[in-house]
């Protein structure tokens, strides 16, 4: 009867460790792809930085040209794109959903701009202001625009977003080596006596940890195949339901 207690306890204790092995390294698989995404959602949203460009009226067409060739040609820029005043005053319309050239006689009071895509290598708060400080200076342009606080607001987020995910990244580690060691303790001390026994008889080291280890090993495979079907399904769902997310 006893025995027979025994091995239910330790069947019991066996699948608990298997669940709770298996939700660790769920959290460990989540955490560790958020982490591994967050530098392509840094990278996407960098790529969106603009610098809006306002041309002086009086430019040539080809002044304006030749100045679009020095801003491609320049180590920060992603590509400009010209914003011609007709363009821009459709954009508006099309915002503000009326006419407002009526009422100035049919013309744009909108200089013409080109919008400077910048690469993420330089979308950063210090890159920007001296990049943003020598178009200044430029005699063709009449005003340099960006919104510096979404810069930096954006920069100091992923900074914090990776730092707190490698620090909870860290805790998950140690619950897990913690919850392997307590695991491991507990086994051999509910078989404290048959050890014991085994040692009297003159039972190699080696023979007696082999049951332990290989019992470790299958609750870590068995968890580890759990884990990647749960986070598979969860991936599954979430690539179905909430398509967007993923990509």
């Amino acid at each position: 009867m006893s025995a027979r207690r025994s091995k239910i306890r330790t069947r019991t204790t066996s699948v608990g460790t298997v669940i709770g092995i298996t939700l660790v390294l769920c959290m460990l698989g989540l955490q560790g792809f958020i982490l591994l995404n967050a530098r392509a959602i840094e990278r996407y949203f960098k790529e969106q930085v603009r610098v809006e460009l306002f041309l002086k009226r009086e430019l040539k067409e080809a002044d304006v040209l030749r100045f679009r060739k020095e801003l491609d040609l320049q180590p920060y820029s992603a590509g400009t794109l010209l914003v011609t005043p007709e363009e821009a005053a459709a954009q508006m319309k099309e915002e503000l959903g009326e006419d407002f050239l009526e009422l100035l006689g049919g013309v744009s009071p909108i200089d013409p701009s080109i919008q400077l895509s910048v690469k993420p290598a330089y979308a950063h708060p210090d890159s920007m202001k001296w990049i943003v400080a020598g178009l200044q200076k430029d005699a063709r342009l009449h005003d340099v625009a960006y919104n510096a606080a979404v810069i930096e607001n954006m920069d100091r987020n992923f900074v914090t977003l990776n730092i707190g995910g490698l620090i909870f990244l860290a805790l998950l580690l140690v619950v897990a080596v913690a919850l392997i060691n307590n695991t491991i303790r507990l086994a051999i001390h509910s078989q404290r006596f048959l050890i014991r026994t085994m040692h009297l008889v003159g039972a190699t080291r080696w023979f007696i940890k082999r049951p332990f280890l290989l019992s470790g090993v299958w609750q870590g495979l068995i968890a580890a195949v759990l884990a990647v079907g749960t986070l598979a399904g969860l991936f599954w769902l979430g690539k179905r339901y909430v398509p967007d997310l993923l990509a």
